[in-house]
């Protein structure tokens, strides 16, 4: 029986794969769903057949890497292989006599391990710890009476053994020096998750040891993370936007346009597609009449730009309002303006609710065991902390993402190193920025 891993958001998860297929993405209806918000609603598929398990794209998505390059077309997963979807790792773990050869240097990868599920084709249960000789159902009865209760609110009374009982340095410190000679983004990951856990004096003294000596190749490694993670913004909100709206015929829409190119030059100064984009820059900027005023039809689309799709960004979309009000001088474009603010206010009230909602299903580990995932409560609360322009949605949701026993610096220290422009968001609150100040994050 061949076994899907799937590391993401510092969680090590493990899935038993049948023959036929599993799909995978973001959205509800993906049978498996990550996080991670650089992955499509459905993303793509993992069928298992009697040569392995194949790995397939979607069409329009952007494909997934092994070893730095696109994986395009059909790709047969070889055991221990480590394919990025996104910010996701998948890996499979083949029986012996299972699957295709693994690749070289990766043999020792797909060694037997601890196994998890029960014969679902994919099971979301957590595996027991090793070691421990407590029953599964008594230790999570013990944790729930502890804390009185189950459901979102469990964020600052679940057990902090929880939380690590997975984690075995030796394992995972191998597997990082197995793989930084062949997936520098794997490696680099997974060297920050060990670097979150708590290690005994002497471990965190060869991590940092590590750390220090690959600083440069990691810095190397950070600036192809981010730009890998950039390119399915730019397919959307650029490419995808000049194909499907009239973006070189009416201003409005050459404006909008125009402001997200800048916006992605200045953040992606080395991303490998520039040239393409400031040839598009070239021919939609006359459209966008950048010296003339905003009017209010061009405020309108910007709004929209910005929260109609995730990532949705209402601060952004109540600074341009702010903006144009303060600029304007026509008292009809004011009160047009006025009532766009409380349209996009209500709208982020909404968004606020759907994520806390979300948030609760998936961190609800009673009533909806199968919907465990913490990894996605923490990008639930992420999203709306970096997302919303109302302080106090923020500092709720902020409060909310620190219960979370499974959000560890080592993930805020990630979006750092790979997502700068995130992490300056989240220590905008204060709660965020004293914890980031604790672990020595600034």
């Amino acid at each position: 029986m061949a076994r899907l891993i799937l590391e993401e958001g510092g969680q090590t998860r493990r899935f038993k794969l049948s023959k036929g297929k599993l799909t995978f993405g973001s959205g509800e209806s993906a049978t498996l769903r990550l996080a991670s918000e650089d992955v499509a609603e459905l993303h793509g598929q993992i069928e298992m057949g009697p040569d392995g398990a194949v790995l397939r794209t979607a069409k329009g998505v952007m494909p997934a890497t092994v070893n730095g390059r696109p994986a395009n077309g059909a790709l047969t997963m070889k055991s221990g292989q480590v394919v990025l979807v996104g910010s996701a790792r998948l890996s499979i773990e083949y029986d012996e006599g299972e699957g295709p050869a693994p690749p070289p240097g990766l043999a020792a990868a797909a060694a037997a391990s601890t196994r998890s599920g029960d014969g679902a084709r994919v099971n979301y249960r957590r595996r027991p710890t090793k070691e421990s000789a407590i029953p599964t159902w008594l230790l999570v009865a013990v944790i729930l009476i502890a804390a009185g209760g189950g459901g979102l609110w469990l964020f600052r009374d679940t057990s902090t053994k929880m939380a690590g009982e997975e984690f075995d340095f030796q394992t995972r410190y191998s597997r990082y020096q197995r793989e930084k000679g062949e997936d520098k983004l794997g490696a680099r990951q997974i060297l920050n998750q060990i670097a979150g856990e708590e290690l005994t004096a002497q471990q965190r003294a060869l991590v940092d040891a590590e750390l220090a000596t690959y600083a440069k190749d990691l810095v190397q490694v950070d600036d192809a993370l981010r730009n890998d993670r950039a390119s399915k913004w730019l397919n959307i909100r650029l490419r995808s936007y000049y194909d499907k709206w009239p973006v070189a015929s009416e201003r409005a829409h050459a404006r909008l346009f125009m402001k997200r190119a800048k916006w992605f030059v200045s953040e992606y100064p080395t991303h490998p597609e520039l040239a393409y984009l400031r040839r598009l820059m070239e021919r939609v900027e006359p459209v966008s009449k950048p010296g003339m005023p905003m009017e209010l039809e061009d405020l309108r689309v910007e709004v929209w730009g910005s929260t109609a799709a995730e990532p949705k960004d209402f601060a952004l979309a109540m600074e341009s309002i702010d903006k144009f009000i303060a600029e304007t001088s026509d008292a009809g474009a004011e009160s047009g303006a006025e009532a766009l603010r409380k349209e996009t206010l209500d709208a982020e009230r909404e968004f606020y609710d759907e994520k806390l909602g979300d948030a609760a299903v998936v961190y609800d580990k009673v009533k909806y065991p199968d919907k465990y995932r913490p990894s996605d409560a923490i990008e639930d609360m992420v999203r709306v902390v970096v997302g919303c322009a109302t302080d106090s949605l923020r500092n709720d949701a902020a409060d909310r993402l620190l219960g979370i026993t499974e959000f560890t610096p080592a993930i805020l220290e990630s979006y750092k190193r790979s997502q700068p422009s995130r992490f300056e968001k989240l220590v905008e609150v204060p709660a965020i920025r004293d914890f980031a100040q604790s672990a020595g994050l600034l």
